[in-house]
């Protein structure tokens, strides 16, 4: 595999400093210190942030500088019907078909995630439980085969994986388990709506997160 270009280094980088909101609505970006900082030249960092800007995480605009891009409500709900979509027929080809060792694996994930939760003080704990997350929803792109498809639909998301930050903070991380537990269940003896119904409860939940974000910082918002 070539190595990474200094672009690409630099928008990964930069991004995933705004998904886990080191980097938060707002934040001034200044390609000089950021080039300086990663070791790079200031060209490829512009095009970094161009990039950025494309994918509506960054605002540049010529006489304000550039900035962390609010997070748009209209493309987080697009954001999240695309990933509905896809993982319903996903899970439902493996509906009824789960090994006892891909249950097995299942229910070490949802333990993990519990652990973690009951444990305030772990160390690296929001970004270890948020891995645990997308291991979870993984699990059947992998038994299918297609695990490069939900790498690449996750590596799309700008807005709904920066509210997964804020989510960890609030008392909507405590449904996790239980809403992938039901998934897991609906998986194992439920119907093709069952399913359909455990994911949906389960991924719109970001709407309550929302409304407790936006209480806290309203200006991290617009609405598209």
């Amino acid at each position: 595999m070539a190595a990474k270009s200094a672009r690409e280094i630099a928008y990964e980088t930069i991004r995933s400093r705004i998904i886990t909101m080191e980097l938060k609505p707002g934040d001034e970006l200044n390609d000089r210190l950021l080039a300086q900082e990663l070791g790079i030249s200031r060209t490829p960092m512009r095009e970094a942030l161009i990039m950025l800007n494309i994918a509506h995480m960054v605002s540049i605009k010529p006489q304000s500088g550039t900035h962390v891009a609010p997070i748009d409500l209209k493309l987080m709900e697009m954001e999240q019907f695309a990933r509905f979509t896809l993982e319903k027929e996903i899970l439902d080809r493996i509906r009824g078909r789960l090994t006892p060792e891909q249950e097995a694996a299942y229910r070490q994930n949802i333990e993990q995630y519990r652990s973690l939760e009951r444990t305030s003080d772990a160390p690296d704990r929001e970004t270890r439980m948020l891995d645990l997350d997308n291991a979870f929803h993984r699990k059947a792109f992998e038994i299918c085969g297609m695990e490069a498809h939900f790498d690449h639909m996750l590596s799309t998301f700008q807005h709904i994986e920066r509210l997964r930050k804020f989510s960890l903070q609030t008392e909507e991380n405590k449904s996790v388990c239980a809403a992938h537990t039901r998934i897991l269940e609906a998986v194992l003896h439920g119907t093709e709506e069952d399913v359909s119904r455990a994911l949906s409860d389960h991924l719109n939940r970001y709407k309550l997160s929302v409304e407790q974000a936006r209480r806290h910082h309203p200006d991290y918002f617009i609405e598209g």
